[in-house]
């Protein structure tokens, strides 16, 4: 996978901002809720990407914002990921359970996603745990339904017959053959779902579902909508702006490289 060009791009700025949201307070040119009386400057080489309206440093929001950023999209892409590689291995595998989880993950997908998370967002009080809960709600069914795919293919093989024929039992197959079977299919997914969880979140609290207060990239975007456009401050919509699609380019370029690693037909 990590030889072709789009893999190493994605990883480097992965990597990159992954450094940042660990090391970020190591880094941080000054406290990103610190104000100061320079009030909406451009870029210059004290505030490399100049200030907001009320003098707090653009670069240190945005690497502090790194962190729960992509917090919020792991967390919400491991549990779809899980989530939905065992509701396709037990889809696929037992027949009576295919109709009851597969009926299941078509109405959640008939579902508009956006509009149902702003609505439950609105209603409930809307921390990183209900936000979290919500996007794997919505990102678990196009795994499952991968993955029971994959299992419907594989699942008639001589090699399963004979472990059946060797004694082995339901439950071994499933986690001891079946599960690493499409366990690489499951991590595309998970990679991708991370990228779209990211951009998701920021739209969220972009939107003003959540918390405006806590700082991150979304939050940024919803102060900046408010106040940079009349103000011109377009260093201020710049940063974060560019780091949500920086980062989602990178997961995105990762997953595409794993489904084409783990896919033979995307290879010829």
């Amino acid at each position: 996978m990590f030889r072709t060009k789009s893999a190493k791009l994605g990883s480097a700025i992965v990597i990159g901002f992954v450094v940042l949201a660990l090391f970020g307070p190591l880094v941080y040119p000054y406290s990103p809720t610190a104000t100061s009386r320079f009030h909406n400057q451009p870029p210059n080489y004290t505030h490399l990407l100049g200030t907001d309206n009320l003098g707090h440093d653009v670069l240190s929001q945005t690497i502090f914002g790194a962190r729960p950023s992509i917090a919020i999209g792991v967390g919400a892409a491991v549990g779809a990921a899980i989530i939905g590689m065992l509701v396709g291995v037990f889809a696929g595998y037992y027949e009576k359970l295919e109709s009851f989880f597969t009926g299941f993950a078509d109405t959640i997908m008939t579902l508009p996603a956006l509009p149902l998370l702003i609505l439950v967002g609105t209603v409930y009080i809307a921390n990183d745990v209900l936000i979290v809960g919500l996007l794997i709600l919505v990102l678990w069914p196009p795994i499952a339904r991968a993955s029971r795919s994959q299992i419907l293919s594989v699942k008639s093989l001589p090699y399963i017959e004979a472990a059946k024929a060797g004694g082995m039992k339901d439950r071994e197959i499933i986690f001891k053959i079946l599960v690493p079977e499409i366990a690489p299919i499951a991590i595309a997914y998970f990679v991708l779902a991370v990228a779209g969880a990211i951009v998701v979140v920021a739209g969220l609290d972009f939107l003003g579902v959540g918390n405006p207060n806590n700082i991150n990239w979304g939050s940024m975007l919803y102060w900046a909508q408010q106040f940079a456009f009349y103000l011109g401050d377009w260093w201020w919509i710049l940063a974060p702006g560019l780091a949500i699609t920086l980062l989602a380019t990178g997961f995105a370029l990762i997953g595409f490289s794993v489904e084409e690693a783990t896919n033979p037909r995307l290879r010829m």
